[in-house]
């Protein structure tokens, strides 16, 4: 489960092999989410509004190669 991002204490992590829509995974303390790439969203877990701020604007800034490692990753 290689980490692609940490910023602002939040690391994000792409599982292989992982199914279903692109998304990433999202830890932030205890607090853990999957968030879609697509948009930024939040599909599933909790996380702090403000986090969940940051990783939208994180994924949304930098979705093509967030997409680039989705598919290296699932291929």
């Amino acid at each position: 489960m290689p980490r692609v991002a940490f910023f602002f204490g939040i690391s994000i992590y792409m599982y292989m092999d992982d199914h279903g829509v692109p998304h990433c995974h999202a830890v932030y303390g205890d607090h853990a989410g999957s968030f879609s790439i697509e948009n930024g969203e939040c599909l599933a877990g909790q996380m702090p509004p403000s986090q969940s701020k940051k990783i939208k604007n994180f994924i949304l800034d930098n979705q093509a190669d967030l997409m680039e490692k989705w598919n290296e990753l699932s291929g």
